[in-house]
């Protein structure tokens, strides 16, 4: 029996923030279903973000259908919207999104904030466990711009991860990271998708986006590719190490 169906693209048209009447990739034809782990890697510009942006409902879809838990993104702000919003967590790229004028710890509890109309002080002991296995416990009252890029993406996921959404998408959230950091981040992405505490043992959903393969090749148990305005799926992690394809063995670090 086949799992849920989490994200269900059927030639959609992923277009620019900046020009909807650019394509970046089309057509997108993809599933994703609850409990998998999806990587998908490209180049800088290739639609990456753009891609995990309109699966969030951040983006409109010009052409082509996509449906997000079995249901059409809602077009509109709204119920449904907001509904949407509780059950998908985002990790922007590069420093999060997060609010330079919040502390690590307002930044991490504001969905519960926001969407549970909770206090910061329950707010802060629900989150309470996220803050210490992230070692943000001793950050909380500091400023982003005081903790260095490698820990604010630490605050991102935390605050993606708060409301306990049943799909995660994360864009490029090891890029530029050092060994420590990256080891991190493999562990935990990868107790995730086993079924973390967090989550009471529920396996996550997960799409993470990269402009390297290497460090997802053991996390990661679908593979696609963002190129040349194409949509790819490559398969599992063996197929991947299999694959001739030029731009999938430069996305591994091998080059000419």
């Amino acid at each position: 029996m086949n799992a849920p169906v989490v994200i269900e693209m059927e030639g959609v048209a992923v277009v620019s923030p900046r020009n909807p009447e650019l394509p970046l990739l089309e057509p997108v034809d993809w599933r994703v279903e609850e409990g998998e782990c999806w990587v998908v890697a490209g180049l800088h510009g290739s639609g990456k973000t753009s891609l995990l942006h309109t699966a969030a409902g951040l983006q409109t879809v010009p052409r082509g259908q996509l449906r997000v838990f079995g249901e059409p993104v809602p077009l509109a702000a709204g119920e449904a919207l907001t509904l949407l919003r509780r059950r998908v967590g985002v990790v922007f790229e590069g420093e999060g999104r997060l609010f330079p004028t919040l502390t690590v710890l307002e930044n991490v509890v504001l969905p519960l904030r926001y969407h549970l109309d909770l206090s910061l002080a329950a707010a802060a002991a629900e989150v309470a466990p996220l803050m210490a296995e992230f070692h943000l416990d001793r950050l909380a009252s500091f400023f982003p711009g005081r903790i260095g890029h490698a820990w604010t993406r630490r605050v991102a996921l935390a605050r993606a991860l708060a409301l306990r959404p049943a799909l995660l998408l994360l864009d490029n959230p090891m890029e530029g990271l050092d060994p420590t950091h990256l080891r991190w981040w493999r562990d935990f992405l990868g107790a995730l998708h086993r079924g973390h505490a967090w989550l009471h043992g529920q396996p996550q959903t997960l799409v993470i986006t990269t402009d390297d393969l290497r460090p997802l090749l053991n996390v990661g148990d679908h593979f696609a590719l963002s190129a040349g305005h194409q949509w790819r799926i490559i398969g599992d992690r063996a197929e991947v190490l299999a694959s001739t394809q030029r731009d999938v063995r430069e996305l591994l670090g091998e080059s000419e």
